[in-house]
Order: C-alpha cells, then structure tokens, then sequence
C-alpha cells in the first residue's frame, strides 16, 4: 500500500507538509546550535581569555549564561514568542500522531488517510502560527 502511495494526491499533500514542519525543526536546531551554544561559548572564551581574577572569571560565566538564556527566548520578556514555539511544536507532534494513529486505506484503487482532514487543519494551524512568528 505504501509502495503505491506515492501516486496519491493525499500522500503527496501531507508529505509536503510534512517537510515543512521538518524544515520549521531544523531552523530552529540550527538556531540553537549556532547562535546559543557557538555564538555565547564563543564570546565567553574570549572574555575567559582576559579574566585575571576569579571574581572576573564569575562575572564572564554569569554574562555567559544571561546571554544564553536571553538568546534562548527563555527570558519573562520573551516568554510569549517561546509559548508560540511551544505550541508549534505541539502541533508537529499532533500531526504525527493524527499521521501514524491510523493506517492508509485503499479507496477507489487510491490511498487515503482517514485522519486526512484532521491533519489538514493541524498544518492549517502550523502554518498560521509560524508565520505569525516570522513576521
């Protein structure tokens, strides 16, 4: 059933949708490794490099995590663009679970999704909410 998937319209609509969740996750690690973690523990080894006592050495760490956690989205500030992070994920694993809570089922000699409709209107709500965070 699989194999003859790919002829299907559904099959190919959620697929697509399915890439751009998966590209919504991977901008986000790549958010994370670059500028979180590279950026911060880049610009605290250089200030650690200048430290001449270990009051200086506490204040460079405590700047370390400060930008970390601002640049993490993790501050009271920024806390509601983290809430629409949080519900976009939620509504990637609400896909894939609508995606594999149910088999594909042959209809007409074509695969379909009995959830079709339901993960329709999950992307339709991805998409409004990361576009919202975009702009």
């Amino acid at each position: 059933l699989v194999k003859g998937a790919g002829r299907s319209a559904q099959f190919h609509q959620l697929q697509l949708y399915r890439h751009e969740m998966q590209h919504f996750v991977k901008v986000i690690q790549g958010y994370i490794a670059n500028q979180i973690l590279q950026v911060s523990w880049s610009e605290f080894t250089h200030k650690l490099s200048s430290a001449n006592d270990l009051d200086a050495i506490h204040r460079t760490h405590a700047e370390y995590l400060n930008r970390a956690i601002f640049r993490g989205l993790l501050t009271e500030k920024a806390a509601p663009v983290m809430n629409i992070i949080h519900s976009i994920f939620s509504l990637i694993l609400k896909f894939r679970g609508q995606l594999i809570a149910q088999p594909w089922e042959l209809q007409q000699g074509e695969p379909v999704h009995p959830s079709f409709i339901a993960m329709q209107q999950s992307y339709n709500t991805f998409k409004y909410y990361s576009r919202f965070l975009f702009k």
